[in-house]
Parts: C-alpha cells; sequence; structure tokens
C-alpha cells in the first residue's frame, strides 16, 4: 500500500535566542486508506506534529512527503493548494463560522479551491445526509448540538473529496455518546470512501494504529 505522508529526520524548534525543542528525529509513514490515532501526554508534541503533518507549520529539519511530493522545496502557494486538494481537517472546536448555515460551512473549502460547481452542492448534500444533518442544512450551526456540530466539521473535512484527513482532538468537547459516534463515523468514512484518518486524541476510543508521542519521541 502506498503512502500518503512520509516523515523523515524531522525536528521542530521554536525560539531564536533560546530554542525550545518540540520533536525529535521523527520517522513517520502513514499509508492510504488506514486510521491512524496519536497517542501522548499533554505537551508531547502531538499537535505540531499534526501541523507538521497538515503542512500548516514547516519542520526545522528534515522531510515531509505529502502524497509524493517534496513539501521542502515547494512555496506558500503549492502548499495551501496541496494541503485544499488533499486534506480534510477537523478540530475540537469545530471553527464553523456562525455568520453561516450548514450546507455553507461545509462547502468552504470547496470554495477557496474555486469549485462552486453544482454537482459539489449536491455532494455537500450526500454528506449531510450520510451524516444525519441534511434537515438541518439550512440551520444556522449554532443551533446544533456539540455533537452535531462536530458532524459538520466531518462534513466541511470531506467536501474536496480528500485523501487523509487530519483530526486535532475531535471528541474533546463531546460526550460519551457523542464520541463514539463520531469514532463510528470515521470508521464508516474510511471504510466507504477509502479516507485515511489521524486522529490526536486523550480519548479511549482509540481507532487502527496507535502512534505514541513522548516528550516528542517516537514509539516511547
Amino acid at each position: 500500500m502506498l503512502n500518503i505522508i512520509e516523515l523523515t529526520d524531522v525536528n521542530k524548534s521554536y525560539g531564536t535566542r533560546v530554542k525550545s525543542q518540540i520533536l525529535h528525529d521523527i520517522n513517520l509513514e502513514i499509508e492510504e486508506h488506514s486510521i491512524n490515532s496519536v497517542v501522548g501526554a499533554s505537551g508531547s508534541g502531538k499537535t505540531t506534529l499534526l501541523n507538521i503533518m497538515g503542512i500548516l507549520d514547516r519542520p526545522t529539519s528534515g522531510e515531509v512527503i505529502i502524497d509524493g511530493f517534496n513539501t521542502k522545496i515547494m512555496s506558500q502557494g503549492q502548499l495551501a493548494k496541496l494541503r485544499n486538494q488533499t486534506m480534510g481537517f477537523i478540530f475540537q472546536f469545530h471553527f464553523l463560522l456562525q455568520e453561516f448555515n450548514v450546507l455553507d460551512n461545509v462547502l468552504i473549502p470547496s470554495k477557496i479551491l474555486g469549485n462552486n460547481r453544482s454537482e459539489v452542492k449536491e455532494r455537500a448534500n450526500r454528506l449531510l445526509d450520510r451524516l444525519g444533518l441534511y434537515k438541518y442544512r439550512l440551520y444556522n450551526v449554532l443551533d446544533l448540538s456539540g455533537g452535531q456540530q462536530q458532524r459538520v466539521a466531518i462534513a466541511r473535512s470531506l467536501i474536496n473529496n480528500p485523501k487523509i484527513v487530519l483530526a486535532d482532538e475531535p471528541t474533546g468537547n463531546l460526550d460519551l455518546q457523542s464520541s463514539e459516534e463520531v469514532y463510528n463515523i470515521f470508521k464508516q468514512v474510511n471504510k466507504e470512501y477509502g479516507v485515511a484518518f489521524v486522529i490526536v486524541t486523550h480519548d479511549k476510543h482509540l481507532a487502527g494504529r496507535i502512534i505514541k508521542i513522548q516528550d516528542g519521541k517516537m514509539g516511547c
């Protein structure tokens, strides 16, 4: 099976005069169609690792290959296009736009990509229907429960037909039942659409391969 993400000898430090190293010599491969849970204590470097995998941040050193592209030699514009075409993102706090309804929130990544065709709207409606949200498609997102808002975020992450979805503590603010529903959706989407997942989590509902991070190091 092919790798959608490859990290080789990745290090990440912050600061100029006094540097704080967050990641140490990370070597990691994420296969297409796989589910991966990244676990570790708070401050272990999980979110930093996810941001580098999502090319939201660059490593201090090392190589990041996304879908066969070496991101080290790409411009910011090229990285943004690759990210929007290849990846979907789900965050703990949803980051839904309160001034838009559910359908418009789902469509945002497609509009950024410049795709406003009618078939994209049809795909959004199909995703919302698949996630049990079709009847709420014209509701303001503030009228939904936390679990429903997270399902909107899941639909949004899938609108551009990504090869991989990166999720940062996606159930952190949800109750047990809603958390279980979200993880079941991930598994269903993985099975039906072949989308790979990397999930940073403290949750006990771990899925697929377990990637352990401790003090910025792999497999500790």
